[in-house]
């Protein structure tokens, strides 16, 4: 199988294939279609075997049909529990997304100066990149417009949990729109299952 066969913009293929990319792994050759179909996915996989490629060329796939919704707000959001995290997700988007028009990565982490922050979401956003508490912040601060929000991964979610996340994830899924589909992913090397807290009325 080849990633042409997974039927994702031929954009998106160009650029794996600019970074060396030539077959899918098994994570993403199971992962990659049930969330171009718009599927709820819990992956787990083991490090080093493509897992962030796994949601983000299917969600920078969504992005490259326009948006239904107009707004300033992000169409598709990544939670992360570590700001190095967020930055690694953050480069493979920009990576797979290059050729794309128009693609805009926001990453909001703890650390980064809050006027830099409110200055990057002042500006429409396309993939929202965040950790957990800091996001809430700007959610309770009304920064945050998730009106056209349409998928939602975390990323290493037992990870998350253990850190002690877990309210505010439920906070975050909480304000995201019922139809959003969310996506858990996780490194195999962890006993506890990816966990997920649905948004009010969303199937899971």
């Amino acid at each position: 199988m080849s990633f042409e066969d997974l039927n994702l913009n031929p954009a998106i293929t160009k650029a794996v294939q600019d970074a060396g990319y030539t077959t899918p792994t098994p994570i993403q050759q199971q992962a990659i279609p049930e969330l171009i179909a718009g599927h709820d996915v819990m992956a787990c996989a083991q490090t080093g075997t493509g897992k962030t490629a796994a949601f983000m060329l299917p969600a920078l796939h969504l992005l490259a049909t326009p948006a239904q919704v107009r707004s300033r707000g992000p169409r598709v959001l990544v939670l992360t529990p570590t700001r190095e995290l967020a930055l690694q997700v953050s480069e493979a988007a920009k990576k797979y997304g290059k050729y794309l028009p128009r693609i805009n990565v926001v990453s909001i982490l703890g650390g980064m100066p809050y006027p830099l922050q409110n200055k990057l979401l002042s500006q429409p956003v396309d993939i929202l990149v965040a950790t957990p508490g800091r996001l809430i912040d700007h959610i309770q601060r009304g920064r945050i417009d998730f009106s056209r929000l349409q998928m939602m991964v975390l990323d290493e979610a037992d990870r998350m949990l253990d850190m002690g996340f877990i309210e505010d994830v439920e906070t975050i899924a909480a304000a995201a729109p019922a139809r959003t589909d969310p996506v858990a992913r996780s490194p195999a090397r962890r006993r506890s299952a990816p966990y997920w807290p649905p948004p009010p009325r969303a199937t899971a």
